[in-house]
């Protein structure tokens, strides 16, 4: 079988396989901590005996270190390659957490989780960029929206494992498994090679074919790398072109879907989680914690697995309309219900307002696992062009990081001005502006190969600036 395959010009199953398991540990480096910290901070907290600040702290800073990693991680990209960026995430990531898990202080705490978030910053960069460049265009979305379900199936194990194991010095154990994760991504990169595009940029034809004739037919194979080299026009870009009228317009969709993708309410749910079903009638933390797991960690990670097989099939554009218009009236429903949800039956049952109260947020978990959490990833990692990608994929990530860091540092404080209702009100509106955002700005994507998603740009900035200038002028030269 294995020569009838090659025969017929497919490339090996293996190789998908590792691109595959990239993705997969570069999205499970950030869900794994962020699902096993918040059942780990209480005991954080007994351990150092530390306030609240301090605590708060520990479970922000692994943000801000993404935001720098997620900075640092396009330039790495664009310097060291891709496969080489993902070597200083994983590098990172490894000293990261053993630190964190042995740290005698809360100083030493704080410092191993702003490295360790470095580490998943740059992987947030070169993993699915890396994807990206190698993955056939047509499962090139599915592949992509692995990383948003590894992420979330990660958060899910970490909520099992603190459920599972709490108490003690448990929480130590539980932070220092996910060395595991940074050593597998060393060792599947070991066995991969680089990027065409990157080999391309560094003049080096012979490896750029090797590469490519590992995901792509053989028959194609030179065909695709006549359209990369001429996409990449064998030089580096500059700042200055990467901020040029005609690639504003991407850019800008980029940073614009990373923004929404955080600021319509997912990391409010997931704040909010155990006020939101104790408003719904579950009375103990445990039974809180519980439904957190399962209502929202087990929901996201199903329905995201759900987006990598509609991706390729429906389309970016669908699937981001429908999810968002569903996650605005989800949220609407939430805000409502927060109205009535204070009358909580003295027996501890779900009143009909804590019913409509977590339908409302199961919902809402549904339709942004299944859109904007996947397809935000994918449309930015594969809508630049490959000599500015890297650097654009770096700031759409860090627009990512920082609104997130925002987001989680001033939500209480929002809660305090607006209340409840108005919060998860204001988020439900932030929806409405997404859904108009990208029906009016993103074009479909699916089945396309990057090179002509570069060329699409191109001539849409041609058609505008002939609309704006009156003339029949022809189109520029890419990136001139």
């Amino acid at each position: 079988m294995a020569a009838s395959g090659r025969a017929a010009g497919r490339p090996p199953r293996h190789n998908l396989v590792a691109i595959v398991s990239i993705v997969v540990l570069s999205g499970a480096f950030f869900g794994y901590n962020q699902g096993v910290i918040s059942g780990a901070l209480h005991d954080i907290r007994h351990t150092f005996d530390v306030d609240t600040f301090e605590v708060e702290v520990a479970a922000s800073w692994v943000t801000l270190g993404a935001l720098a990693g997620a900075l640092a991680g396009g330039h790495l990209a664009d310097r060291i390659g891709r496969r080489g960026a993902l070597w200083v995430a994983a590098g990172a990531y490894v000293v990261g957490t053993i630190v964190q898990a042995a740290a005698p202080t809360i100083g030493a705490l704080l410092g191993a989780r702003l490295l360790l978030g470095v580490g998943i910053g740059v992987a947030s960069v070169a993993g699915p960029m890396f994807a990206a460049e190698t993955a056939p265009e047509r499962i090139r979305g599915g592949l992509l929206a692995v990383y948003q379900f590894s992420t979330t199936f990660a958060i899910f194990i970490g909520y099992l494992a603190d459920e599972l194991f709490t108490g003690g010095e448990s929480w130590r154990y539980l932070l220092g498994a996910a060395v595991v994760l940074g050593v597998a991504l060393i060792l599947v990169t070991v066995v991969v090679p680089d990027s065409a595009v990157w080999y391309l940029k560094r003049g080096d034809r012979r490896r750029a074919r090797e590469s490519l004739c590992r995901t792509v037919p053989e028959r194609r194979v030179d065909q695709r790398l006549d359209e990369v080299e001429k996409s990449l026009h064998g030089r580096k870009a500059s700042w200055r072109e990467l901020l040029s009228p005609q690639w504003r317009r991407p850019l800008a969709l980029g940073v614009g879907l990373a923004l929404f993708q955080q600021t319509t309410g997912i990391n409010g749910i997931i704040y909010y989680a155990d006020s939101i079903f104790a408003a719904a009638g579950f009375r103990t933390p445990e039974a809180q914690l519980s439904a957190t797991t399962w209502a929202i960690g087990a929901v996201d990670a199903a329905f995201a697995l759900v987006a990598v097989g509609l991706l390729d099939r429906v389309g970016r554009r669908p699937l981001l309309l429908v999810g968002l218009a569903g996650m605005a009236v989800s949220l609407a429903v939430v805000s409502v219900s927060f109205l009535g949800a204070s009358a909580r039956r003295g027996d501890g049952r779900i009143t009909t307002a804590g019913l409509f109260l977590l339908v409302g947020v199961v919902f809402f978990v549904a339709f942004y696992a299944v859109s904007i959490g996947p397809a935000a990833w994918t449309v930015i990692n594969e809508i630049y062009p490959g000599p500015i990608r890297g650097r654009c994929v770096a700031i759409a990530s860090a627009t990512h990081w920082g609104t997130e860091y925002l987001i989680t540092q001033f939500f209480l404080s929002l809660l305090d001005a607006l209340g409840r209702s108005g919060v998860f009100a204001l988020f439900a509106a932030l929806c409405v502006l997404g859904f108009l955002f990208v029906r009016r700005y993103l074009p479909e994507t699916k089945g396309r190969t990057l090179e002509q998603i570069q060329q699409m740009w191109v001539a849409d900035y041609d058609r505008r600036r002939r609309a704006h200038t009156g003339s029949c002028g022809t189109t520029k030269p890419l990136l001139p």
